[in-house]
């Protein structure tokens, strides 16, 4: 029996974990900032593993000139205006500073606007711009800007209604039936003129979803009244809220948190891209490889030696390795993304954001869960419209809902906001089935306010 013990324990003692295994996961759990320290810890412990110094210049031609061909670098006649323009101090030109800027919507809307309007209502065009809210919302009656410029009525009509006309669709409006009236000017499908009717006398019924009665109004079948529903979801409450007001550049809203993966779209496709440093960077000190060389070829007993520089160099080797397979990870996860939530990665709306969950990701990407978790634990996803959001996002199924009633609390009616209930029914219409008071836990969650007190704010 005692051997039986014996043979039992050595079995036990045997099984080692194997310590790269410990730093892949170590490295892969670590998020952009982290690492960077990580990588710094292990340059000041590890005298094998150096980091690349990129701190060669590239030769440029007046180089090259000056060595082949002096003379072609003297100057010539017609090179005088150039020497007599040229400054004599030695300031650096900060090239950042010719950059155009992107435009802001001021800009974006002037370039449009004054080709539609007469030369002699350019201030009109410019004053009717300037007067636009952070939304988009033109709030200044027509009679007080006629009042303000001392000119008549119909030459401001004229140019808010050339304003109207122009992109983003829907600025320029009073309201937000305004806006959305806008948008729907030229309704060509019968969804969307029912859609625009709705607006012009059923604003009410449609923000109470009250399929049946606007059914009855039009003598049309309920799933025409939801498309119609449908239609007016898809539009944009804000036009102005895409753009910067004023002289800065438009911006995307982001959240400031560091992103650890970036997803782009462009014209030639999608990327994914891995934030932080590159095991490219990094390499095994040349010495060591050449003693390590040296050692393995020597008849002498360099024992102790030969260890250290065997461990100095495997753990530099190691720790490579894991680096790249980090990066390998979090792409395959990136590119996993791209192929089960297209619809949320293109427009940012949690309404098209599908129930994922790690171990979904984990078998179908033939890894294990655990790998999931550390690869997408504390970090966070830049995606193509610029907003960054954290990994659970993907994966909490609460949050979906939270951000999906903070969308529909942001296009509500303020003189009339939306019960629970209503909230309840809208997001039923999205495809999320949750109780009343499931909206009323989820809106204490994220501080919001009932619709009674949204109203008296």
């Amino acid at each position: 029996m005692s051997n039986a013990f014996g043979t039992r324990q050595r079995l036990e003692t045997s099984v080692r974990i194997d310590p790269r295994v410990v730093l892949s996961s170590h490295l892969l759990q670590l998020a952009q900032a982290d690492l960077e320290q990580a990588i710094e810890a292990e340059l000041a412990e590890n005298p094998a593993l150096e980091k690349l110094q990129d701190d060669t210049e590239p030769i440029l031609n007046d180089q090259i000139l000056q060595t082949v061909a002096p003379s072609e670098l003297r100057f010539k006649g017609e090179d005088y205006e150039y020497i007599r323009s040229s400054s004599n101090d030695d300031a650096s030109t900060d090239w950042t500073e010719l950059t155009p800027a992107l435009p802001d919507l001021r800009a974006y809307l002037v370039a449009q606007l004054l080709p539609r309007v007469p030369a002699n209502l350019t201030s009109l065009a410019h004053y009717v711009i300037d007067s636009l809210n952070e939304k988009g919302y033109l709030e200044e009656p027509d009679e007080e800007i006629a009042l303000a410029l001392n000119c008549s009525l119909e030459d401001v009509q004229a140019v808010v209604t050339a304003l109207q006309s122009c992109e983003p669709a829907g600025v320029g409006a009073r309201n937000l039936t305004d806006c959305l009236l806008l948008q729907l000017r030229t309704a060509e499908s019968i969804e969307q003129r029912l859609a625009r009717a709705i607006l012009r006398t059923r604003m009410d019924d449609f923000l109470a979803r009250r399929t049946m009665r606007i059914a009855r109004r039009y003598g049309v079948m309920p799933d025409l009244v939801e498309s119609a529903f449908a239609e007016i979801v898809k539009l944009t409450p804000y036009p102005g809220e895409s753009f910067q007001i004023g002289p800065a550049s438009r911006q995307p809203k982001m959240s400031t948190a560091s992103p650890d993966l970036i997803i782009t779209r462009s014209d030639t496709g999608w990327s994914v891209d891995i934030r932080g440093p590159e095991s490219t960077s990094l390499c095994i000190s040349r010495s060591y490889r050449q003693r390590e060389e040296q050692l393995r070829e020597s008849s002498k007993d360099y024992r102790d030696e030969k260890r250290h520089v065997q461990h100095y160099v495997q753990r530099a080797g190691d720790f490579i390795s894991s680096l790249e397979q980090r990066k390998k990870t979090l792409r395959a996860i990136g590119e996993y993304l791209l192929r089960e939530q297209a619809g949320f990665l293109n427009t940012g709306s949690y309404q098209f954001l599908r129930p994922l969950t790690r171990t979904q990701m984990a078998a179908d990407l033939n890894l294990h869960e655990s790998t999931v978790s550390r690869a997408t634990a504390d970090k966070f996803v830049q995606i193509p419209t610029g907003s960054v959001v954290s990994f659970d996002v993907f994966f909490r199924p609460a949050l979906r809902v939270q951000k999906m009633i903070e969308e529909i609390l942001a296009s509500e009616n303020p003189d009339n906001p939306l019960s629970d209930d209503r909230i309840a029914e809208l997001l039923k219409g999205q495809g999320v089935h949750v109780a009343r008071r499931t909206v009323n836990k989820y809106r204490d969650r994220t501080k919001l306010l009932s619709s009674r007190k949204r109203r008296s704010a």
